[in-house]
């Protein structure tokens, strides 16, 4: 399994004596097993067990540490259960290394003195692991996927210092539960505060369920005896059809790339083998399956410093795919979230584009249109200039008690922007483009979604709480450098129209405008369009209007306040 510390088992001197074989690659194997000198067999973490107890790999000898004996005989197997469970009930020799250093961890961790067949009592620290301290990239992203995380949901996070960052983000919410493989300092800060306490789970209820513990030492000291934490073998833990029962299971894990069609390796860079499949996989299927369940992969956007984008067209040569392009709801770099579930393939890579570092986007649009993922004709705004302001998002509740989130348009929203256009009314359509246009194409839609945020801006009206963004109101204005005003317009969905989101929509949109120093906007609107008109003048503005035909021409200037 993942080994800690050194593995003098590995060198020249013991090959004629044995071969080195693991169920996932750690830095001590890592360079033996590439070169040929060691094996790794590719298996998913839950079916580990059953390759002990079906013979498939018999064990001859199980050599563990436990906790030392109580009253009545029983040694625990502490921090891991994992396979040392299935490895104590095959083995032919079991051989017990009680360590009083130990904890005590309820749960099917227990032994007794008379099933083993040696005991040594030898006491020493237990290996603690330290993760990284969290960068502004890892709290980054771990700030977006605690967006996704909704109070009573069950977790399962995996180790260093992004899920720590992640870990981090979720002290606001409440009811939290676990299931998971790993259990970590994280995971029991959060349980020490009260954030964890798996109240709303409806199976192992009140109970942090996890296989194996890698952390310091007060957090080991926290599980001795504590009733609250059960530790299960991973046949239990990782079982899909375990995970798949638990409501709002919310699976989060790494990886070292994924293409932009959705594909994803963890165990693999090319054809280097780096770690394993593990359990990875067998929790994203399980929260698929689960109702209300999430799977989020988190990945950071790059690696080497900056040098390679780990969000790439394809698969390196020799990647093992271990998450498949159906395994994956969302995924959070630190540029944002990309949701991937019932997307096809072009909505994919665009999701997946945005939210690459902006230095590999012209090279990703590039080569997605060389392999016909995305139009051949799609429009990109690079640099900063189109480089999404995600400081600019902001939730409002109207005066007729509607919430809504507005935020800037993104170069994936050409999908939401084209269910948000066919689902006006004729008449909204006319009021708004001055048109009896019933068709809004491609072409149409990317003046809409590309914009260089310098020179214009669209804000979408979404409604929060929704599994996917649903658009109730686009409003955009286009800068006029000449005279220092923009062009301003806005519509809302007519079943959402008269709830306020007009109002809010414009309010905002004169923030921003103020924030860019323009002195108020002009606007073209219908004669007949009486609610917009109305809108306007209640917007606090000096108007001052022409009528040609039957369109007023309208001058929207700012009031500077004495």
């Amino acid at each position: 399994m993942w080994t800690l510390g050194v593995a003098p088992y590995l060198r020249d001197q013991f090959k004629r004596n044995f071969r080195h074989t693991s169920f996932f690659i750690s830095g001590g194997s890592r360079e033996a097993i590439n070169q040929g000198q060691a094996d790794y067999t590719a298996i998913y973490l839950s079916q580990v067990p059953d390759l002990f107890y079906r013979g498939i790999i018999p064990i001859d000898v199980a050599l563990v540490q436990t906790s030392a004996p109580d009253r009545y005989g029983f040694m625990s197997l502490g921090i891991s259960v994992d396979i040392v469970r299935a490895a104590i009930d095959c083995a032919k020799l079991v051989i017990c290394q009680v360590n009083a250093n130990m904890p005590r961890t309820p749960g099917d961790s227990f032994v007794h003195t008379d099933s083993v067949d040696f005991i040594v009592p030898h006491d020493e620290p237990l290996m603690e692991y330290e993760a990284e301290a969290a960068d502004e990239i890892a709290k980054q992203i771990g700030k977006y996927v605690g967006r996704l995380i909704e109070d009573g949901d069950t977790i399962q996070v995996g180790y260093g210092r992004i899920p720590n960052a992640i870990l981090s983000n979720l002290g606001t919410k409440k009811h939290l539960g676990v299931h998971t493989e790993l259990l970590s300092d994280g995971i029991v800060e959060l349980m020490k505060q009260g954030v964890i306490d798996n109240s709303e789970k409806n199976i192992d209820r009140n109970k942090s369920v996890a296989a194996f513990c890698m952390g310091k030492r007060a957090t080991y000291d926290y599980l001795s005896d504590n009733p609250a934490i059960e530790f299960k073998p991973v046949q239990y833990t990782n079982n899909p059809a375990i995970i798949a029962q638990i409501n709002g299971m919310t699976a989060i894990n790494t990886a070292l790339q994924i293409d932009l069609t959705g594909q994803a390796t963890a165990e693999s860079l090319g054809k280097l083998f780096y770690s394993g499949i593990g359990g990875q996989a067998d929790f994203m299927r399980g929260a698929i399956l689960a109702p209300e369940g999430k799977a989020i992969l988190v990945i950071q956007s790059t690696a080497k410093n900056g040098e390679v984008s780990r969000i790439v067209p394809y698969l390196s040569e020799g990647a093992g795919v271990t998450l498949t392009r159906g395994d994956v709801h969302y995924v959070v770099t630190e540029y944002g979230i990309a949701y991937l579930h019932g997307k096809n393939t072009r909505e994919r890579a665009m999701e997946l584009i945005s939210i690459a570092h902006p230095k590999f986007r012209v090279w990703l649009l590039r080569e997605a249109k060389a392999l016909n993922l995305i139009h051949k004709d799609q429009a990109f705004i690079p640099g900063e200039r189109g480089q999404y302001p995600e400081e600019l998002e902001t939730y409002r509740t109207t005066n007729k008690g509607a919430e809504i989130f507005l935020r800037p348009v993104k170069l994936a929203d050409e999908p939401l922007l084209k269910e948000f256009f066919y689902s006006l009314s004729d008449q909204s359509i006319y009021r708004r483009f001055i048109s009896v246009r019933k068709d809004m194409p491609h072409e149409r839609l990317q003046e809409f979604a590309v914009i260089n945020y310098t020179k214009e801006m669209v804000v979408l009206a979404v409604l929060p709480h929704e599994e996917r963004d649903v658009v109730v109101g686009v409003g955009q204005f286009g800068i006029d450098v000449l005279s220092h005003t923009a062009e301003v317009a806005l519509v809302v969905r007519d079943d959402q129209q008269n709830r306020g989101i007009g109002t809010e929509l414009l309010s905002y949109l004169t923030y921003l405008a103020k924030r860019q120093g323009l002195l108020g906007f002009t606007a073209e609107v219908l004669v007949d369009n009486q609610p917009m008109l109305h809108l306007f003048e209640q917007g606090g503005f000096e108007i001052e209007k022409r009528r040609e035909a039957n369109v007023y021409e309208l001058k929207l200037l700012f009031c500077v306040k004495s």
